[in-house]
């Protein structure tokens, strides 16, 4: 049999900073157990499947080891549910890309052109940014939004529009808050257990990292601030030409691909005493 303690001793360390997210927002063990069980039943149905043979409630029961009446409930109730959507992907941040990003927005440095809210045809502004992204939407809509955002702000001696910001941070929502929290460490988590899945072959997603320690706070100071700078550029880069490779593949049949690339920094400080791990 398989020991699957290194296995579980990665979950764990996975699992920990989610379960300090789950007891900081209030939400108790019991609760989150039945939707553990949903998740075990959608994966075995989902990715477990033999090649023309129906799915039964036994052969989940055995892949996941969880009782049989419990997955007839929990199948009647997953098949009246509605689809997950990938969160993170409404017009904001392709707004605020297309305002960073595009020539037609920028001043002679690079900087993001103050925008009136309207202007004569031909001329940006805020209505024809919002308008290159969808005309399904109303450019009030989208800025009453970043302006409770706080990621546009008002200039009330020249009357234009400017970003406040140099990225979509959804800080102040915390609906989109969540909604990133999920997308981005679910596609990462989706990434790494692809390519665990696949070994000993290569793993087929592209997954580095660069990790020191015995470092001074300066050094971790400077470290930072290169990686914030580095990727910064890398994603502002890749934001633009995602933006228009979009805006070219819409509306074509085979245009159902999906392009997720995240970037992040971790600090810590060993002389602190930590915490018992479980």
């Amino acid at each position: 049999m398989t020991d699957n303690a290194p296995l579980q001793a990665a979950v764990l360390r996975i699992l920990r900073p989610i379960v300090r997210v789950l007891i900081g927002r209030r939400v108790p063990f019991p609760e989150l157990l039945d939707r553990l069980k949903e998740l075990y039943v959608a994966v075995a149905v989902r990715d477990y499947e033999l090649d023309g043979k129906r799915m039964t409630d036994s052969r989940i029961s055995l892949i996941t080891g969880l009782q049989r009446k419990d997955i007839k409930t929990i199948r009647a109730r997953l098949d009246g549910a509605s689809a997950e959507r990938d969160a993170g992907a409404g017009p904001l941040p392709r707004v605020m890309t297309l305002w960073q990003t595009s020539a037609r927005y920028l001043t002679p440095d690079g900087d993001p052109l103050p925008l009136p809210r309207h202007a004569e045809p031909g001329r940006p502004s805020f209505e024809s940014l919002v308008a290159e992204i969808s005309r399904d939407i109303h450019p009030r809509t989208v800025l009453d939004e970043l302006l409770r955002l706080g990621l546009v702000e008002l200039d009330p001696i020249i009357g234009l529009l400017r970003p406040t910001s140099e990225a979509f941070l959804p800080g102040r929502d915390d609906a989109a808050l969540l909604g990133y929290f999920g997308a981005n460490l679910g596609d990462h988590a989706e990434a790494s257990a692809a390519n665990v899945l696949a070994a000993p072959a290569p793993g087929p997603f592209f997954e580095r990292a660069v990790h020191y320690n015995q470092l001074t706070p300066d050094s971790v100071a400077a470290l930072e601030t290169l990686a914030r700078d580095l990727q910064t550029k890398a994603l502002v880069r890749l934001n633009a030409e995602a933006l228009a490779l979009q805006t070219r593949d819409r509306g074509k049949a085979e245009a159902t691909g999906r392009f997720r690339c995240g970037a992040f920094i971790f600090l810590s400080d060993r002389s602190q005493p930590e915490k018992a791990e479980p």
